[in-house]
């Protein structure tokens, strides 16, 4: 199974493609928020619900922003990937420690 991880991991390395900028701000705008609402929402509430607070409150964040962008600037649905992806990195990054 090690040796599959790190074949995938250097296929993908080797693949020579590139995340957008755009892409890697709204990942980690969510990450953070998400990071932090589940840091916070697990001091009053069960790991498990902590989590999924924080996957919310990110995954809302990077809705709204996306429909700001539809009056304001260029909605892309590759945005909100990002940010759901970003919302629940950074839930699990805190509910479950490494």
């Amino acid at each position: 199974m090690k040796k599959l991880i790190f074949i995938l991991l250097i296929s993908f390395n080797l693949s020579a493609q590139t995340i957008p900028q755009d892409k890697m701000l709204h990942f980690s705008g969510c990450y953070i928020v998400s990071a932090t609402t589940t840091t916070i929402a697990s001091h009053y509430l069960p790991k498990k619900k902590a989590f999924w607070v924080g996957v919310s409150v990110g995954t809302a964040l990077g809705i709204a922003k996306e429909l700001w962008d539809i009056n304001h600037g260029n909605p892309e649905w590759g945005d909100l990937g990002a940010d759901v992806i970003g919302a629940f990195a950074g839930s699990i990054t805190i509910t479950y420690r490494f």
